[in-house]
Formats: C-alpha cells, structure tokens, sequence
C-alpha cells in the first residue's frame, strides 16, 4: 500500500521510523585508553539526561579525541533526536551540534522533508508509554535497532507538524528561561553566603578573635540540630496529588499525610547520591532515603542560614560502604558548624528571603506552564485540539 493509501482520519500518514529517518546506535570507546578521551567532541550517556528538562543538549560530561571518535561510535548531525533505548528507556532531547551517544541509545536522523525533529521529539514525548512497549528484556529491558525502525507512528503535513512543535516550544521556552533566572538567583545567594561567612566579608565586620569574627562560635551538629531519619513510604504509595514527597532525590511525588509543616534542610543518606542536600518544601513528607536536619529549641542559627550552609558543604566525603554508599547520623553528628553572629544572620536571612522569594514564584510559574504543556501535548498529537498551519 502506498503513503497515500495509509492516509489516517485525521489527515495523518502512518510510517515506520525506519522510513522517516535514519536509526543510529552509538557506542563507548576503551575507557583504560586515555587517548580516546579528554578531546573536544562531545559524548554523552543516558546518565547525562538524568533530571535533563531541557529539549537541546550540546554536551554531557564527557568528551572524546578524534582517534576516540574512530574507535567505536558515531558522530551524529545537528538536531539527531536523541533516544535513550535502556538503562532507561525515555530520555530525548534533541542534538543542538554535531554529537556521540553511547551504546544506550537509539538516535534518529530525521528526513526533513517528512518529518520535524522538534515534532518528533514531542511525538515521541506524547507516546513514551507505546514506545516502551518494544523494549524486551527481563532485567534491563532494551529497545533493539530493529525494533525501533518498526515502531509506527502517524504524522500529518509538514506545516501542522511546525505548527505544533511552534505551540509545545513556546511552553518549554519560558520554562527555559525561567531555570536560567532561577539558576542565575541561586548564583547571587550563594555568592552572598561566601562572601559573608567563608571569605568574612559582611556589613560592620570589624575585629577577629581566635581566627574568627567577634561573637561566632563553633559548635557540633548534634548541639544544634535534631538530626533524624525521614519514613519509610513505598513507591506504589506515592501518589498524584497530595502533599509533596521527597526523597533522595528531591521531590518524588506526593502523598496522603505530611509530616513537617514548614520547609527542613534533607540530607540524601543512601545510594550514590547520599551526602545531595535539598530543601522540601512546606507540608512534606520525607522518606527514609533523607536524614531531616532539624534546627532544635535552643539554636542559634537561623534557618536560611542553615540552608545556604548545607547547600555549599560537601558531604558526600562522609559517606561510609563501597556496595552500597551511605550516610548516617553517627556520620555527621559530630561535625563543626560555624555559627555567625545572630544579628549577621538575620540580616543574610533577610537578603536571601527575597532571593528565595523570587525563585519560589518562578518555580510556580514553570508548575503551571508545565502542567499546560502537558495538558496540551496528548491533544495536539491526537488530533482531538484543531491546529491549522
């Protein structure tokens, strides 16, 4: 049957992958070789989109030589649609330069005169759940190469495709924008806290005594905080809407019941990322993957300077255990705080409210621009929300 023949209700072609495009695989150089690394190409791993929210990436961690290059992989052309085929299956983005991927993906360089990248990205964003289904594999389920070229998916012209993409990116541009704001906020809020209390540079900073300015103190963690472990949750209790779950990784969901009403500084204390610190937000519940650092009844700390200390502390030299690393209370009990002068908190504290006040509202507003985004893609792609070109 021809492209014609296979013309769909909503003015949609169906096609395999493998004809509106070209699937490539990737691969990973020797990495006892030193010659094949440390160069100028770019080359990622699934591991490079981890918690990765934007649509373009030009580079992860890693970079290969040109001898690395001819050893193993592929370079793939500006605007390749990224694919993660497993470990895990679902992370895309969209090549913004000439870049390598690692075995773990299954990137397609689009025929442009079918298809959109920027559409296809959002296609395969609104079918991820169908697209998974041609993973196999009981342990690490992979989608094969030809797999992949064999998935269907229906398409319509060109004009609608750069129509829809148009719409989806103008969402994901402001969202853009607004991580760049946030990130150039937290920027200034910790560029505050060192210039005050590593580099001692704050307002009516006059005299030293053993080393320190006048009236701070030391003091161990366990004097100042109630440090505890969060509760167990099980991740089928996770749910929709709720209260905010967090967990080693930040917020995870949400969930019935909370147990703190106002915002606590969460160390991650399992897995490769213990020693992570995050701040939950009000009304959360925290699992046991966090410890809770809790100010106690007599601290002398306030908490947005307890917060912005946690956040420029490097824990993770603390952890404990090579299988599986750890931190736990005995690990960090005894570990000196700095404690500044009260009236030199408060007044940080009062510089940094603003700051985090405003990050907050941009935060909100990337909620709210995501969850139309979201509310916005399954219609589009469907056919159900008219879009003329």
């Amino acid at each position: 049957m021809d492209k014609e023949g296979k013309r769909a209700v909503m003015d949609t072609i169906t096609y395999k992958i493998a004809e509106i495009g070209d699937v490539v695989g990737g691969g990973t150089p020797s990495t006892s070789n030193p010659d094949l690394w440390g160069g100028e190409i770019p080359w990622i791993s699934p591991k490079d989109l981890t918690g990765y929210n934007s649509i373009y990436i030009s580079h992860g961690e890693n970079f290969l030589t040109p001898k690395g290059l001819k050893s193993g992989t592929k370079l793939l052309p500006k605007d390749t649609v990224l694919f993660s085929s497993r470990a895990p299956i679902g992370y895309i983005a969209i090549a913004s330069n000439p870049i390598c991927t690692n075995q773990g993906f299954k990137s397609i360089i689009c025929n442009k005169d079918l298809i959109t990248p920027l559409f296809l990205y959002y296609y395969i964003k609104a079918n991820l759940d169908y697209i998974k289904l041609f993973g196999t594999g009981a342990t690490f389920p992979e989608i094969s190469g030809a797999a992949m070229k064999k998935i269907k998916i229906q398409i319509p012209s060109l004009p609608i495709q750069q129509k829809i993409a148009s719409i989806l990116s103008t969402y994901d541009t402001l969202i853009e924008n607004n991580n760049r704001r946030i990130r150039l906020l937290e920027q200034m809020a910790e560029n505050l806290y060192k210039e005050w209390f590593v580099r001692f540079r704050f307002p009516g900073h006059e005299k030293m005594e053993n080393g320190l300015p006048k009236k701070w103190k030391i003091k161990r963690y366990e004097d100042e905080l109630n440090i505890r472990y969060g509760k167990g949750l099980a991740t089928e209790q996770l749910q929709e809407k709720g209260y905010p779950v967090f967990g080693s990784n930040g917020q995870i969901g949400f969930y019935k019941s909370y147990m703190y009403d106002k915002p606590q500084i969460l160390i991650s204390c399992r897995g490769a990322s213990s020693g992570v610190v995050n701040i939950s937000l009000p009304k959360s519940f925290i699992t046991s993957n966090s410890l809770v650092c809790e100010r106690n009844n007599s601290t002398e700390s306030e908490f947005e300077y307890l917060k912005y200390y946690f956040l420029n502390t490097n824990l993770m030299q603390y952890q404990t255990g090579s299988a599986q690393p750890q931190i736990t209370i005995n690990n960090i009990k005894r570990l000196k705080l700095l404690i500044p002068e009260i009236n030199v908190q408060r007044k940080f504290s009062k510089r940094v409210k603003a700051i985090d006040s405003e990050i907050f509202n941009l935060q909100h507003q990337n909620t709210l621009l995501t969850r139309q985004r979201d509310l916005l893609l399954p219609r589009l792609m469907s056919g159900k929300l008219e879009v003329k070109p």
